[in-house]
């Protein structure tokens, strides 16, 4: 009999060694099986084994469906009774978003002992072996593999606002981005049609997306068209879209209209449809926008996450952004745990007479929580006093930019993750960086996308949880770092 009864204060295999060991601690190793699982698109995969590795049941499929997740429980059962066996430990890839419904399923039908493997770890574990195919049953033994050493990580559901948050946070990144090839694509066509008028003062850079300027162009497309009119008629056409132009901006427009090239080429009637059309989606498409916005805000204001406002500079989307690539937040235990997992945690190299002098991020991890992570870093260290007074000291003692905002990046995640867990605003000591009145970002955020009747609705709660605040400074920062 294999029996576990002893305490380890710390395993060989770190914390997610730990973690495998807690659940084993004091139980016959003998009857406890496990259960790798090869997931993909429609179909998956799984085997059994006991604890040492010898198969209890040989690899077999399940469809990717409620039907086929019972059937993988009834065979677990089955093949349970028939070992008597009296713990069951499950494991599966984080494959992309294919593994997340099986997960839940299979969490809801009471396996608490599931994890969740990096898809490397299991290629280190199948090279390792030194097998250089590649085949479901090899991955099968890989996932097992990796599942003993205690590389997994316990699966925890995610709740359904910070879920919602995430996606929505994704589709409007998505969103902006074919924003700005809209609006690239109508710069080109502008240069064709109106060649020098994005370097007129009225419309110089915001102002060339203004609402105003964009009605002005899919009315006026064309130089003679513009030329026909009167500085007073322009000057009230933006005024009614409300934009304030000065006398001088419409005779500056009209000066232009008679120095610009002739335009005289046969594509420009195609030139203007497709302006007026690229003009008509970008203008659906920023209305879009707006309501993702707000809707974005709506389900920040219901999680700790809102209080990030609290911090100079932070506004809804950086916050909301954030708050979305970190769920399920219960996966980190630690801050450093957070900062791994977004690849900004420092590699270190070492041997028996020599280690390296530089010691590099991993780069591993999500890529979408380090791009919102260092875009935060990189502007509070420009624009808040205290990340910028931590940088600021990081460069005057000879760091290059880059790993300053790497060091307030990380500092930023550490920071984050407290008042997320402990549920209290950023106060750090001295004051500095603390953003005057955070509820105030919340309000112009929604006049700004016309939606002043959900203020109340948003800010009430976040209300409550300021009510609430408390120092952590100490808890924060180290007393060395106070200013």
């Amino acid at each position: 009999m294999a029996k576990s009864n002893k305490k380890i204060p710390q395993h060989i295999g770190g914390s997610k060694g730990n973690l495998l060991a807690n659940r084993l601690r004091s139980i016959n190793l003998e009857k406890v099986m496990i259960v790798p699982m090869e997931i993909g698109k429609s179909d998956h995969k799984a085997l059994m084994a006991d604890y040492f590795g010898s198969i209890l049941k040989e690899p077999f499929e399940f469809h990717s469906s409620q039907e086929g997740i019972l059937f993988l429980h009834n065979t677990i059962s089955k093949v349970s009774r028939e070992y008597q066996m009296e713990e069951v430990i499950l494991g599966m890839e984080a494959t992309s978003h294919y593994y997340k419904k099986p997960a839940a399923s299979i969490h809801e039908l009471g396996y608490n002992n599931l994890f969740i493997l990096n898809p490397l770890s299991t290629a280190y574990c199948r090279e390792a072996g030194l097998t250089w195919s590649k085949t479901d049953d090899i991955d099968l033994r890989a996932v097992g593999q990796a599942l003993l050493s205690g590389y997994g990580t316990i699966y925890r559901p995610e709740e359904p606002v910070w879920e919602n948050l995430r996606q929505l946070a994704r589709f409007r990144r998505f969103q902006v981005k074919h924003q700005t090839a809209l609006k690239n694509k109508i710069h080109v066509m502008l240069d064709n049609l109106l060649p020098g008028i994005a370097e007129l003062g009225m419309f110089k850079d915001s102002y060339l997306w203004h609402h105003a300027s964009l009605e002005f162009f899919a009315k006026y497309p064309d130089v003679d068209l513009i030329s026909r009119l009167r500085p007073p008629y322009i000057v009230k056409f933006f005024r009614r879209r409300g934009r304030r132009l000065s006398p001088e901006d419409g005779h500056q427009l009209i000066r232009w209209s008679s120095q610009t090239f002739n335009q005289d080429s046969p594509a420009d009637s195609t030139r203007e449809m497709i302006l007026k059309s690229l003009l008509s989606e970008l203008k659906q498409l920023s209305e879009n926008i707006s309501q993702l916005e707000v809707k974005l805000l709506g389900y920040l204001v219901q999680i700790p996450a809102v209080l990030l406002l609290s911090i100079d500079y932070i506004g809804p989307i950086r916050a909301s952004e954030f708050a979305g690539e970190i769920t399920p937040f219960d996966q980190y235990p630690k801050s450093r745990a957070l900062i791994k997992g977004a690849g900004l945690d420092p590699t270190r190299f070492q041997s028996t007479t020599r280690e390296s002098a530089n010691h590099h991020t991993s780069g591993k991890g999500s890529r979408n929580l380090r791009y919102i992570s260092i875009d935060i870093g990189n502007a509070l260290m420009r624009h808040n006093d205290y990340f910028a007074f931590f940088a600021n000291r990081l460069m005057e003692r000879g760091k290059s930019k880059d790993c300053a905002c790497v060091a307030a990046t990380t500092r930023f995640m550490r920071v984050a993750f407290w008042m997320i867990k402990d549920q209290k605003p950023f106060q750090p000591p001295g004051g500095l960086g603390i953003s005057k009145d955070p509820l105030a970002k919340i309000e112009l955020f929604l006049k700004q996308r016309h939606a002043s009747d959900k203020i109340e609705e948003y800010v009430n709660p976040v209300r409550c949880l300021l009510s609430n605040g408390v120092n952590l400074a100490k808890r924060y920062f180290p007393p060395k770092e106070v200013h």
